[in-house]
């Protein structure tokens, strides 16, 4: 008899003890999770801080820059000032070991006179200006404007890749914490039978065993609420490094809002697909602007002299026209457009190949989402019976008409069709996500 209080007293004392640390554990949760955030704020905080986005715009940036660039190169005036000294002496010129003279004796040695003139001085400012440049202008400008629409819409893609990850760590880490909440609802459901058990163990109304049972269920609940805390650390971990935040806390979040899209009458494949065709002729171009005859004006004016004591009077002024007509090249313009074509004829067999993916993908899609709220409507009303079932259950444990291993399998079952419901409404935000993002 003794053997049995001391006993009962130790069951009271664990748990008394066991209560104590889930209040405290279920209160540390709620202080946790008292932040509470939405999808929305994660896919606003990943639009601020990706570096790929920041890349892009630079790149807009860059291309804006290089039509600068252009300008500078076909429109405006090219300047510069040379320097040249040239020394071409003469030796054993009438008598002289050396000498710098335009007229030399026949017994001299050293260069022609009439090709090195004995020497040259000259500081001329040169200027040069490119003539009838406009076409040629355009067409740069042209392909950097087609290559900033080639960024933009890549930064429109960025963006809707990011949103669909961002999506899908959110949903996992949603889901995590749905399970960690049902767990935690378990164990309170377990705890509630225990307290009931452990009085009617103390009375020798029931047997120890009963209660060593809903124990060993306890221990196995508290260990997966542990696993999934440790799961959800590392989940929101990779939702915070995908968003660009840094933090550690771990919020509540909110039920993602994932509503499916209208069916898509442009998708946004063959918007790129233009843009690559366009930005392809428009390569093209600029590549023939080389077959172009290209007129411009130059002028100098400085010093040119050949005589250094004449200097002051070789101070003068040039100008002149320089035309370039380009003949031939070695068929190099044919096979770039021969090239080119090869490359537009690629673009249009994935631009084909894209359509019926899609249109293939986005059909499964809607069967899989059709069912899968199918599903979703037969796990809700076996729930609903479940739960029935379990409310007449608790109170038949306590009387004996049932045992408890009858209990703890109910609740299992009924664990299971939950963690089904979960699974399923995670599986339809996954697929409605997956939706979105192809019909785009």
């Amino acid at each position: 008899m003794l053997k049995n209080i001391s006993q009962s007293k130790v069951i009271f004392c664990t748990i008394s003890l066991r209560l104590l640390f889930f209040i405290l554990h279920f209160f540390c949760i709620q202080s946790a999770f008292a932040q509470q955030r939405d999808l929305l704020f994660y896919q606003s905080q990943a639009h601020s801080n990706n570096p790929s986005l920041k890349e892009s715009t630079n790149l807009q940036l860059f291309n804006n820059l290089q039509n600068n660039l252009t300008l500078s190169q076909y429109r405006k005036p090219q300047v510069n000032l040379t320097v040249d000294y040239l020394f071409a002496p003469f030796f054993n010129n009438d008598g002289k070991f050396i000498a710098i003279t335009t007229t030399p004796d026949k017994n001299a040695y050293g260069y022609d006179v009439g090709l090195s003139n004995g020497g040259l001085y000259a500081t001329q400012l040169n200027a040069s200006f490119p003539l009838f440049t406009g076409g040629i202008i355009k067409t740069y400008q042209k392909q950097n404007q087609i290559q900033n629409q080639l960024l933009i819409n890549s930064n429109t893609q960025l963006l809707h890749d990011l949103d669909k990850n961002i999506s899908e760590q959110y949903i996992a880490v949603y889901l995590l914490q749905q399970q960690s909440s049902y767990q935690q609802k378990l164990i309170d459901m377990v705890q509630d039978r225990q307290i009931i058990v452990e009085a009617l163990v103390l009375k020798a109304l029931m047997q120890q065993s009963d209660y060593l049972l809903l124990e060993i269920e306890l221990k196995q609940r508290q260990y997966d609420v542990q696993q999934l805390q440790i799961n959800i650390s590392a989940a929101f971990n990779q939702l915070n490094n995908l968003s660009g935040i840094l933090d550690t806390t771990i919020c509540e979040l909110l039920p993602p809002t994932i509503l499916q899209s209208q069916p898509s009458a442009q998708f946004n494949y063959k918007l790129k697909s233009e843009l690559d065709s366009t930005n392809l002729i428009a390569q093209q171009q600029v590549f023939n602007t080389k077959y172009k005859p290209q007129l411009a004006a130059f002028g100098n004016t400085g010093i040119n002299a050949t005589d250094a004591a004449n200097i002051p009077h070789n101070i003068g002024v040039s100008a002149g026209l320089h035309l370039v007509i380009p003949l031939y090249d070695g068929g190099q313009k044919k096979t770039v457009v021969h090239q080119n074509q090869l490359l537009l004829e690629n673009l249009h067999l994935y631009q084909k190949q894209n359509s019926i993916t899609i249109q293939n993908n986005l059909a499964s899609l809607q069967q899989q989402i059709s069912l899968t709220q199918q599903s979703i409507s037969f796990i809700n009303s076996q729930l609903s019976s479940q739960e029935t079932l379990l409310l007449i259950l608790k109170d038949k444990v306590v009387t004996g008409q049932i045992s408890v291993t009858d209990y703890l399998a109910a609740l299992k079952d009924y664990a299971a069709t939950n963690q089904n419901k979960i699974l399923a409404q995670t599986n339809l935000w996954l697929l409605i996500n997956q939706y979105n993002y192809i019909n785009w």
